[in-house]
């Protein structure tokens, strides 16, 4: 019978199989080979029990597959005369590998021929290890008796000695993963090497069941022999790999064990295992590709031994476990012995630095504080001399040298003496004029290189210079070049004369940088001197430039009261013969006259009204530029306005055939505008649309007031502006938009029907626009152009 499943705490209790495959003693061998067979194939049905060759369907299993069946001996309750699984008790016990004993040593045919004579109770094994549930067995007793016994599969039984279930090696590792352990040993630890048997790919089934029964091993590496190329030897390289369960596969469908060769049953590819890998990565494998048994090779491929479950569980064990706690505990005091010496060594040395990155972190501080300082002094200022006279008394008291002098280098042969600072033991050199060549010989100073000379006797220099330097109070030096823009300025000298003196990295880098915040300062105040004369000279060209614009001012007003003169007079002169000319045309349509006449009579009277159309345009433009005419303001009633000014050009619309839309806000207000200025800014943009439209094309004419809200408290709204939107299906190229409002021009190839025009339209209408106080904007695109007209109302 099996136990009732229930839910386990231990890892023991979790790797119990509680619903192994049990069988009755007179069960014939065949009946379980196959139930076994059947298991062997499917890892999703039902455990079965056997009784007297009939088969019981029990709960589902939880293991893959059926490696052993218990033989028990099965009792009835007699209070209730019923049959409890509970009370089955243990008789023996028949694994995979009992069944390849058999098949090795012939004691069993064909599956198909087998007899049913032949009871389990016959080839079972009585002699077999058990183990006591009880809440002081664990892990550690399975895995001691495993290997004390070399066996792979423990019966568990309960105190009554009722059977509670099987236990496995490979249930053992599938519910224990002791990662930190498993991870910190190798394969190379743990590999069966003489213990493994190896067989040619060549050798039958039955062979190989054979040597399984001899050598008391569950598994046989197939291996073949190679050459290696490289040390020109022969290796074993395994490449295969058959169990138990592969000889009790091929037995369960009746293959010819003695015929066939190894090679066609074995497992392919091979799970290979390098030494170096750690017992984790191989619990993870076998896991992944669910084999119980993995290949350790070399380098070259060669075989070097197995890994299976048994050994990855060796580990595992407790006197292992122990020695490896009392290593590890070994290790771990000399690691802190050595830790404790190594933090010792490290704080005194840390101490040390600390001190030493202290005194340089001050003095750096310190640096930085005087290079601020006088770089503030330098900004500050725009006086050379002031500048000059400050770098060198902050870097004689920084530095606590004796003299501090700036020479500035005039000419290739002459340097000046521009600012010195000096203790009061030591002799001025303010005043004097050294030959550059002089300078650069007695100092031994190339230019824009930094020198620093510790100990003038130690250098390559002549007595005589030596001792011209030491009457000069110069024992010792450091120079730094001061450079603009590439060339030489000028070198900043400070010298020892009380000794020698090692003169710091810090102290180098200090005067390079001074002499970079010196060179800024005083290029800043040359050119705050070049501007100061530069302003001077601005003072004066704009004064003359403001006179002579003064006078061209004048002249300019002369010339436009001129222009306005002549633009009314020729005004006069040009309507008078064109009135004229209107009155005779009019007199000549009165009489009768051919077709042909009436036909140029109205050429002329169109030609004559053109004529006059261009001078009143002329006019009216060159009046709004000028700028001077006061427009009258007007109270438009748009609502009834409109319609005064669009209605005549309903008409024209009507003789092309085109549709005139007209779009209004309901509530059109009153604005304040000019009415004669309005109308035609609305008739031109209106006419245009009509002559730039084709015949049955469409124009949209529409108005838009934007309200706000008074800040009174009946929060009336009231119109803010007026726009006027104008559309017409033709489209104008975008690189012409910007020149449509210039006088005169139009856009080439825009009429195609020759209707003519003067160019001034447009930038008439714009003229009235901005005389209103308002905007004008147009768009052009998908075929379609809109001119807006923004006004205040």
């Amino acid at each position: 019978m099996v136990a009732q499943s229930c839910i386990y705490s231990s890892p023991l209790q979790k790797a119990i199989d509680r619903y192994p495959l049990t069988v009755t003693p007179e069960t014939p061998l065949v009946d379980v080979l196959k139930q076994m067979s059947m298991l062997q194939r499917s890892c999703e049905i039902p455990v079965n029990t056997l009784t007297n060759g009939k088969i019981h369907e029990s709960p589902l299993s939880k293991q893959a597959k059926a490696t052993s069946v218990l033989i028990v001996e099965q009792k009835y309750v007699e209070e209730d005369q019923k049959y409890n699984a509970q009370s089955s008790f243990l008789l023996g016990i028949f694994t995979v590998s009992d069944l390849v004993k058999l098949i090795a040593t012939g004691k069993v045919g064909n599956l198909s021929n087998l007899s049913e004579n032949v009871k389990i109770k016959e080839v079972m094994s009585s002699n077999f290890v058990t183990l006591k549930e009880s809440d002081d067995q664990d892990l550690f007793t399975a895995l001691f008796l495993f290997r004390q016994h070399k066996i792979s599969h423990l019966p568990v039984l309960d105190s009554m000695g009722q059977i509670v279930g099987v236990v496995t090696p490979e249930r053992i590792r599938q519910v224990l993963q002791p990662s930190n352990i498993l991870s910190s040993r190798r394969v190379n630890e743990v590999k069966n090497d003489s213990f493994t048997v190896t067989t040619p790919e060549t050798t039958s089934l039955l062979e190989v069941s054979k040597l399984m029964s001899d050598q008391q091993v569950n598994s046989v590496i197939v291996t073949q022999n190679k050459k290696n190329q490289t040390q020109r030897t022969e290796i074993d390289k395994p490449v295969g790999i058959i169990t138990t369960d592969d000889i009790a596969q091929g037995y369960y469908i009746n293959m010819s064990l003695a015929t066939t060769p190894v090679k066609k049953v074995m497992k392919t590819p091979l799970n290979c295992l390098k030494q170096t890998d750690s017992l984790w990565d191989a619990h993870k494998k076998m896991l992944h590709e669910q084999v119980e048994i993995l290949i350790v090779c070399g380098k070259q491929g060669e075989f070097l031994g197995t890994v299976n479950q048994t050994s990855l569980l060796q580990v595992l064990d407790p006197t292992v476990m122990f020695g490896l706690v009392r290593k590890l505990r070994k290790d771990v005091n000399q690691l802190q012995a050595e830790k404790f010496e190594l933090l010792r060594t490290i704080n005194a040395q840390l101490e040390k630095e600390v001190q030493a990155r202290t005194a340089e972190i001050q003095a750096q501080l310190e640096r930085d504080h005087l290079l601020a300082k006088i770089a503030l002094r330098i900004h500050q200022s725009l006086d050379i001399d002031e500048i000059i006279n400050a770098v060198v008394t902050e870097v004689k008291q920084f530095l606590k040298t004796d003299r501090v002098v700036l020479f500035q280098v005039e000419t290739a042969k002459v340097a000046k003496i521009v600012a010195e600072s000096v203790e009061k033991n030591c002799n001025s050199w303010m005043g004097e004029t050294i030959s550059s060549e002089c300078l650069m010989s007695n100092l031994n100073m190339n230019q824009n290189t930094i020198q620093a000379v510790s100990d003038i006797t130690q250098t390559d220099s002549s007595t005589e210079k030596i001792t011209e330097l030491k009457e000069k109070q110069v024992k010792a030096w450091l120079i730094v070049p001061i450079s603009q823009d590439g060339q030489l300025w000028g070198l900043m000298c400070t010298q020892e004369g009380s000794g020698i003196r090692e003169w710091q990295q810090s102290e180098i880098d200090l005067l390079k940088q001074l002499a970079t915040q010196l060179a800024i300062g005083i290029q800043q105040a040359q050119l705050y001197q070049q501007v100061q004369t530069l302003n001077t000279d601005l003072e004066k060209q704009v004064q003359d430039r403001t006179a002579e614009l003064q006078q061209k001012v004048r002249e300019l007003q002369q010339l436009n009261i001129l222009k306005d003169d002549f633009l009314s007079t020729v005004s006069h002169e040009l309507r008078t013969p064109l009135s004229n000319m209107k009155m005779a045309i009019h007199m000549l349509k009165v009489f009768p006259v051919s077709e042909r006449g009436k036909e140029y009579l109205n050429i002329l009277d169109t030609e004559c009204k053109r004529e006059i159309k261009l001078i009143t345009d002329l006019l009216d433009l060159q009046r709004l530029e000028g700028g001077t005419e006061l427009i009258p303001i007007d109270t438009i009633d748009l609502a009834s306005w409109l319609p005064t000014m669009i209605d005549p050009f309903k008409s024209r619309v009507r003789e092309r055939e085109q549709t005139l839309k007209v779009k209004c806000s309901k509530k059109l207000p009153k604005i304040i505008s000019n009415n004669h200025s309005l109308s035609r800014i609305l008739a031109e943009l209106l006419n245009n649309a009509c002559k730039y439209t084709q015949n049955g094309g469409e124009i949209k004419f529409s108005v838009e007031s934007n309200q706000k809200k008074s800040s009174k408290k009946n929060l009336k709204e009231v119109p803010s502006t007026i726009k006027f939107m104008i559309s017409n299906p033709s489209e104008i190229p975008e690189s012409e938009l910007p020149k449509i409002f210039n006088k005169f021009y139009r856009v080439p190839n825009a009429d195609p029907w020759k209707q003519g025009g003067t160019g001034l339209g447009l930038a008439l209408v714009k003229k009235l626009v901005e005389q209103l106080n308002g905007n004008i904007l147009v768009t052009s695109s998908n075929g379609w152009t809109t001119f807006t007209v923004e006004l205040p109302t």
